[in-house]
């Protein structure tokens, strides 16, 4: 017998549709207009107790239609698929869910469920489920964006239902065998299993093969008994699976999450919601590895869909190579590989070329494709090195001590330094413009000093504050910048937008660093103790949970890739962990002091 994988299953409510909102602006008014062969919006106000114009009405608001429990679905926040979005959603591909059947006519999968089978009973279609499981599930992966409900990972795939699980939410390994071969034999390129069993069955792994052969990547859950004996469970222990465990919103092992050699990525598994079958309006939070399989099962589809001549293998790889690593460094037996992350498996993997690793004393180690230019390693410094950047050529840098002292190395010029002037707090970092030929020193007190081409935008030198500031990072324009204290207060200036802070909260340990991501859109905190909080941009993950060795000395300083999507966290011993699209290019061993910054080539 095999059954659901499903732990914890509450709150079963139907939830409020959302409709746009009509509140009237006073007496704002407009109205459309013909100028020439055009049109264009006239607006304008009218005088209390006067008529208005012919044409006009009064200026409504809207609001935008979200999903109104998207933001109850953490899972897709902190792994990437918003950010895979707007690359695709996994239209044109079709995900098998082999369950308890799906409730083809609930509102946040009306429209998306197919035509299947029913191996519990005769003539059934599958399109029903008088369990719940297998909407769970489904409701996951391709939750419509429709207004209603929640969002699935891949809004635009089509599901197929196979049910193979009973009302009580069990069933036999021969259906679920069954329902493999017939999922594989109409057009599934993915196969879920949110299911399981502790008994081996040749004749299961031979139906696995079968549709990895038709081209189908088979993803399992891995299990919820890890309390109770962790012994290996079926299909999931098969290679021919990717076997899935869960992880909290913080990232860390649900404590029923089976581990083992088979396990092949986690996802988010702990207090999900998603739809459930009880009503066409009605939703379940649930936990378990059931409620993780089809997060990678989501992921699966988005590659699938962006990449069609992918065959099982492909997909696996790409969603092994690209995930973000958690635990001990590589992979392990709690979260395999790592956390899935959609958006870099669909953008194609790693970014990055290479990265120094700048120590205390001057020394500048580069790694993957960054070449070394020199360094202050053998120079009688009057006071350490606090901060680097590199040029825009990606052929030289600038090294900043605390006295305000800036060095160059390989195409680096001189723009000016402050290091015989009297300061008030201690330079902290030091960050490049926009076209390289110019950069800012920031100092400990917010002072910010300005050479070449930086404009000064503003700073808090003037001003008494909680904690000391300590990292600096400008716009993509050049424009303005931002930069964070200790307390992790965020002070922005010219075009930065200000999207949050930690300044009102209790921290563990005190804020190291920030970077943002290109688009401006938002930025990340780093925390001592490797945590992240980020404002306005995706969470990739973060030290806070990593077990030795993992981390070597509290975290330092993080640094984003060019395209948003991941990002470096170097510590003061010299290890560099990437999360998201971020490459793993190798630790900076042999400094000889504290690493102090990081450059991205």
């Amino acid at each position: 017998m095999v059954a659901g994988l499903a732990t914890g299953v509450v709150a079963v409510q139907p939830l409020p549709r959302a409709e746009a909102m009509a509140t009237p602006r006073g007496a704002h008014f407009w109205r459309v207009v013909h100028d020439g062969p055009r049109l264009r919006v006239e607006r304008f106000s009218v005088a209390p107790f006067t008529k208005a114009p012919d044409g006009a009405e009064i200026d409504s608001t809207v609001t935008s239609l979200d999903d109104p429990n998207e933001a109850a679905q953490w899972g897709l926040d902190a792994a990437s698929y918003k950010a895979a979005w707007p690359t695709t959603t996994g239209a044109g591909v079709t995900v098998a869910v082999v369950d308890s059947g799906v409730r083809a006519t609930h509102q946040d999968l009306a429209g998306a469920v197919l035509h299947g089978t029913d191996f519990v009973s005769a003539g059934g279609d599958g399109m029903s489920d008088p369990n719940g499981h297998g909407t769970h599930v489904a409701g996951i992966i391709a939750a419509r964006s429709n207004g209603v409900g929640g969002l699935g990972g891949a809004p635009s795939v089509r599901i197929l239902p196979v049910r193979v699980l009973d009302a009580s939410g069990s069933g036999y390994t021969s259906d679920v065998a069954s329902g493999i071969i017939y999922a594989a034999d109409h057009g599934a390129r993915v196969v879920n299993l949110s299911l399981g069993g502790p008994t081996a069955s040749p004749s299961l792994e031979q139906a696995m093969q079968y549709a990895n052969s038709k081209g189908a990547v088979v993803v399992a859950a891995a299990g919820n008994d890890a309390e109770s004996g962790n012994a290996p469970l079926y299909p999931a222990a098969y290679p021919e699976a990717i076997a899935v465990a869960a992880v909290d919103s913080s990232l860390a092992r649900a404590s029923f999450s089976q581990y083992g050699a088979y396990v092949d990525l986690a996802a988010p598994g702990v207090n999900i919601l998603s739809s459930w079958s009880s009503s066409d309006a009605s939703y379940a939070y649930a936990s378990g590895t059931s409620m993780a399989a089809p997060f990678v099962s989501a992921a699966a589809a988005l590659v699938y869909a962006h990449e069609p001549k992918f065959h099982a293998g492909d997909v696996t790889r790409r969603l092994e190579a690209t995930a973000t690593d958690l635990g001990t460094p590589g992979w392990d037996a709690y979260y395999g590989h790592g956390f899935v992350n959609p958006s870099s498996a669909v953008l194609g993997g790693t970014e990055g070329t290479g990265y120094w690793a700048v120590a205390a004393n001057g020394r500048v180690q580069g790694h993957g494709g960054a070449h070394w230019y020199g360094d202050l390693s053998r120079a009688a410094l009057s006071s350490p090195v606090v901060g680097s950047a590199a040029t825009v050529t990606g052929r030289g840098y600038w090294l900043a001590t605390a006295d305000g002292h800036v060095h160059t190395f390989g195409d680096a010029r001189p723009y000016g330094d402050i290091h015989r002037v009297h300061l008030n707090g201690a330079i902290v970092a030091i960050a490049r413009t926009a076209t390289g030929r110019g950069y800012w020193l920031l100092g400990s007190d917010g002072g910010v000093f300005s050479f070449g081409d930086a404009h000064f935008y503003g700073s808090t030198g003037a001003m008494r504050l909680n904690a000391p500031v300590l990292d600096l990072t400008p716009t993509a324009s050049g424009h303005g910048y931002w930069f964070v204290a200790a307390d992790g207060g965020v002070f922005s200036f010219g075009d930065a937008h200000f999207h949050g802070s930690t300044g009102a909260m209790h921290l563990w340990q005190p804020v190291a660093s920030m970077t943002a991501s290109a688009d401006g859109k938002g930025y990340w905190l780093v925390a001592r103790d490797g945590g992240i909080f980020a404002f306005g941009v995706p969470f990739r993950g973060s030290l806070a949970f990593a077990r030795p060795p993992a981390v070597s000395g509290s975290s330092l300083r993080i640094r984003a890739v060019a395209s948003g999507l991941g990002y470096y966290i170097l510590t003061d011993g010299g290890t560099v962990r990437p999360f998201g699209t971020a490459e793993n290019l190798g630790n900076a061993n042999g400094l000889g002091a504290a690493a102090v910054d990081l450059m991205l080539d």
